[in-house]
């Protein structure tokens, strides 16, 4: 099951949240990154085909960034053991099965082999860079200071 914000799926929700804070032209660099997607067969194939750098750079980063940034198989990981599918299955109709969350994985390692092929990277290589930190905290400075 999907997490639903006002009726809609979380990359589309993403999406119009986006355009309503006037950045529209971001909204397709960001529909396609829920790891859900990642479940869709007919999807995910006619999506990695034909997805822009920046929608799969957005989905990649998703699948490393959790509070931190991680390799993808931690990532993985941290979800299989809050979410395990026989936790799923008691709790929400339609949960993944283990061939589900292979298959997930699977395009997952796809995601990111064509993703770090366009930064010119190994995974390995990805890390924050030195200036992300001030940055990240001058953004959470900004919102704050903008929800006085």
């Amino acid at each position: 099951m999907k997490p639903r914000l006002n009726g809609l799926a979380h990359g589309e929700g993403s999406a119009k949240w986006l355009a309503r804070e006037g950045y529209a032209e971001l909204g397709p660099a960001v529909v396609g990154h829920p790891v859900t997607r990642l479940a869709d067969s007919a999807w995910f194939e006619s999506w990695i085909e034909m997805a822009s750098p920046e929608a799969l750079i957005v989905a990649y980063a998703d699948k490393r960034a959790g509070q931190r940034l991680e390799p993808m198989a931690e990532r993985f990981a941290s979800w299989e053991r809050r979410y395990p599918p026989a936790a799923r299955a008691e709790r929400t109709r339609g949960a993944w099965t283990t061939e589900t969350l292979h298959r997930v994985w699977r395009r997952a390692e796809l995601l990111e082999r064509r993703a770090c092929e366009l930064a010119g990277s190994e995974p390995g290589d990805v890390r924050r860079l030195k200036w992300t930190g001030r940055a990240i905290s001058a953004a959470r400075s900004a919102v704050a200071g903008g929800a006085r």
